[in-house]
């Protein structure tokens, strides 16, 4: 049995585990962007990008919102799609090598390399959490913006308030294929999940007026197989986990996350499981 520590920051090389797991995101880019549509809809509503804006965009994955962004700052704008897996830099690249505008890079969200006040905003949803050194990314995000820029931080809120994550971790941990707790540590999923830590995160890098807000989504599913294979081919060092497990493993898994999410299911015999995000607008 293959344990992977749930607390910690994953053992090896972290970009090489979410270049492993690319070409599943790459294939539910559509899917994710529905998830996460209403809180990259406030976020853009509070961003107020204009024409003309320079845009960043860290830990962008696959590239799911960069012809969005491109949209917004128009002809005379430009926008940095950038992740630091080479896995997913590749899928962005082909997402948007159509898109105008739009230039896709590596990058370490800790040290960029970028120029000093280059960018009228930046962006990273969902990203933040992972980075070891968060208090390190937002300082560099802070450095990168123009006096006035804005930042736009989305991360998932605590355990408790998603369950379209932890059912399957949960059960994960119960028969004994992850270890040490929920993903809270350094890191970790829900290392920003408490919204008291995320304000200080972001204030520690010298940003203004920030507010943290709660947006609510909904995860659908036709069936919890549907569940299982999305989050098995998707969450890094969970699939990881997962793939070393026996057949009797697995289906014991199955069989926990099927009680675990039973209250979310649905007449149709489908399943909608909550999440929830911080979302934070800052102002440098």
């Amino acid at each position: 049995m293959n344990e992977v520590p749930a607390n910690e920051v994953p053992v090896g090389d972290v970009m090489e585990t979410w270049s492993q797991v690319a070409g599943a995101w790459d294939r539910n880019a559509d899917f994710v962007e529905r998830i996460k549509a209403p809180v990259t809809d406030r976020l853009l509503e509070l961003l107020q990008l204009r024409p003309g804006d320079r845009v960043l965009e860290l830990a962008a994955g696959p590239g799911g919102l960069g012809a969005r962004l491109a949209a917004l700052v128009g002809p005379d704008g430009r926008v940095i799609v950038s992740d630091v897996a080479a896995g997913m830099v590749e899928a962005a690249k082909q997402r948007l090598a159509s898109v105008p505008g739009v230039e896709v890079l590596q990058l370490d969200a800790s040290a960029t390399g970028l120029p000093a006040s280059s960018q009228d905003a930046v962006v990273i949803r969902m990203g933040l959490m992972l980075v070891p050194d968060p208090v390190g990314a937002t300082t560099e995000i802070h450095r990168l913006l123009v006096d006035s820029g804005r930042a736009g931080i989305v991360v998932w809120a605590a355990p408790e308030h998603n369950p379209w994550m932890t059912s399957l971790g949960m059960a994960a941990m119960i028969h004994g294929l992850v270890a040490g707790g929920p993903p809270t540590g350094p890191g970790g999923v829900f290392s920003l999940g408490d919204a008291d830590v995320l304000a200080k995160t972001v204030e520690t890098a010298g940003f203004e007026r920030v507010d943290v807000e709660q947006i609510g989504v909904t995860v659908p599913f036709r069936d919890l197989d549907a569940y299982f294979a999305y989050v098995t081919s998707m969450a890094g060092p969970l699939a990881q986990a997962l793939a070393a497990a026996s057949d009797d493993q697995l289906a014991a898994v199955r069989s926990t996350v099927a009680e675990l999410a039973a209250r979310f299911q649905r007449e149709d015999g489908g399943y909608a499981l909550p999440g929830l995000a911080h979302l934070v607008v800052a102002t440098r």
